[in-house]
């Protein structure tokens, strides 16, 4: 089955790095997919590819009724389970549909165990600015209250 795309010669690693700087996260390969599968005004190319959308917009309709949003908009969800492979059947061997040549299942799931690693790390960043500032407050405070200078309450 022909699925022509309105991308022209921009690949999806380009589009997918313009959608990241616009708005700041990755989107995942159904996103893109969706978007240069279908003309500006949404209408579809061909009647073949017609009904393929439908049937992916249908699954992440499904998926988002049973509460697995969250798992449909993050940047990298397994590809054995999106719609674009229950739909279009799975990727062949060392290829990935829609993520643009030289992208592997491996270096896929070496992004997300990277994503997944970071998150913590975004988490205790907070926590330590959090704290930092409440320790600068209680500084300030006895600071003031004893007359002592800041190199003292340090200490």
């Amino acid at each position: 089955m022909k699925m022509p795309h309105t991308s022209g010669t921009i690949s999806y690693a380009r589009r997918t790095e313009v959608e990241f700087k616009k708005n700041g996260r990755r989107p995942n390969r159904i996103k893109i997919f969706l978007k240069y599968h279908k003309h500006k005004d949404g209408s579809h190319v061909s009647s073949e590819s017609a009904a393929t959308l439908e049937k992916i917009e249908q699954l992440l309709t499904v998926d988002e009724e049973k509460g697995e949003t969250s798992k449909a908009n993050e940047a990298i969800v397994p590809l054995k389970e999106d719609a674009i492979s229950k739909v279009l059947s799975p990727d062949k061997n060392g290829r990935v549909r829609g993520m643009g040549f030289k992208t592997s299942p491996k270096m896929l799931e070496k992004e997300a165990s990277e994503e997944q690693m970071n998150e913590p790390n975004k988490e205790l960043a907070q926590q330590v600015a959090i704290l930092t500032a409440q320790v600068k407050k209680i500084t300030d405070i006895v600071t003031r209250r004893d007359g002592a200078t800041t190199e003292e309450v340090a200490i």
